[in-house]
């Protein structure tokens, strides 16, 4: 009996001993196989083909409203009249303040008795010459010139005009559409500065930008742009070139003007970001995620048939907001072909050679 119970014993701790053995080569074999999944780098990944480059140039502008007018009145006086205020629109024509015309009215009564004076005097002159006022187109020309010298009535005349323009000059009307700008007089105040006010015709824009000397050659008039505000850089609007100034400043720029319609909120003297476009076809075009910099060089990875990382040198020829144009590296002995599977991302930590599992969409 003591024998069956030791037998029995032995038993169990060889049962318990092929257990943990067991348990511990899955156990193994589970780590080897996640050992195995992690390096396979999950990636995403293009199919590299010759396309249109979106060329994108950046700089720096300032609007300015195609038309501008600055006002101010030829007389002076106390502001009467005040019809506008900034931001007020006008049409051509309209008035938009007025002096006080009293002193104005005085003169042109003035004016206007001198001028019935020297009428008098006129027709007196041309009586002792013979004539009547109603034979003035038989008067000869030397004959009236010198009855209306004598008469005073060509400097009445000037006199007249005079004090009827003083009066005009007192009203201020809009020379053209558009909107008043940097008014600072208020009403019953007399007008301060040299300007009283502006009025900008703000539904066509003209940007002012400068471009490098060496990007000149990738810029012609009509050539599309778009303009985005530092307020709301996600939107565009488009607008083209309509001067290139022939001359470059000492800083090796080049000032280029565009033209663009105001959708409806852009203001005078607005800070914006000028993109200027240019199509070039027939070129590899990658995200920029996809360009890595390793050992000071650039480079990218493709993946082969065997779902390897191949670590690849490439130069960056050009960039846009969101690409690269790039070819291989010859001085590396590198190669790009149509067809090429291109990491575009998961390749931070990558090295040559890496397996890749390819992201399904």
């Amino acid at each position: 009996m003591k024998h069956l119970r030791t037998l029995a014993y032995l038993l169990l701790a060889a049962s318990l001993t092929a257990c943990g053995s067991k348990e511990q080569k899955e156990e193994e074999n589970g780590v080897g196989r996640k050992k195995y999944e992690i390096e396979k780098n999950p990636v995403d990944t293009i199919v590299l083909r010759k396309q249109d480059f979106n060329s994108q140039l950046l700089s720096n502008g300032k609007l300015r409203a195609l038309n501008k007018s600055s006002l101010k009145f030829a007389n002076t006086g106390i502001v009467t009249q005040l019809y506008v205020k900034n931001g007020t629109p006008v049409a051509q024509g309209e008035v938009i303040a007025v002096l006080d015309t009293r002193d104005a009215m005085l003169k042109l009564e003035q004016a206007r008795h001198q001028m019935e004076k020297a009428r008098i005097e006129l027709e007196d002159k041309l009586l002792g010459y013979g004539y009547k006022m109603e034979d003035s187109l038989q008067i000869p020309a030397g004959t009236m010139r010198i009855a209306r010298i004598h008469s005073g009535y060509n400097d009445a005349e000037a006199s007249l005009k005079s004090a009827e323009m003083g009066l005009d000059n007192c009203t201020l009307k809009a020379p053209v559409d558009g909107r008043i700008a940097n008014l600072a007089t208020k009403l019953y105040e007399y007008p301060s500065g040299e300007e009283f006010c502006q009025v900008i015709n703000d539904k066509i824009f003209e940007v002012e930008f400068a471009v490098l000397e060496t990007e000149l050659s990738s810029l012609k008039n009509g050539q599309r742009v778009l303009v985005s505000t530092f307020t709301e850089p996600e939107k565009n609007y488009a607008g083209q070139v309509t001067e290139i100034n022939p001359t470059v400043n000492d800083k090796g720029q080049v000032i280029v003007r565009a033209q663009l319609p105001n959708p409806g909120h852009l203001i005078d003297g607005m800070n914006v970001k000028v993109h200027i476009e240019n199509i070039i076809p027939g070129k590899f075009v990658v995200p920029k995620s996809a360009v890595l910099i390793r050992d000071n060089q650039e480079v990218l990875f493709r993946v082969d048939k065997e779902n390897k990382a191949m670590w690849t040198y490439v130069h960056v020829l050009m960039a846009n907001s969101n690409s690269y144009v790039v070819v291989p590296n010859a001085d590396k002995s590198a190669e790009l072909n149509e067809g090429d599977v291109v990491i575009i991302s998961g390749n931070l930590n990558l090295a040559h050679g890496s397996g890749v599992m390819v992201k399904q969409e």
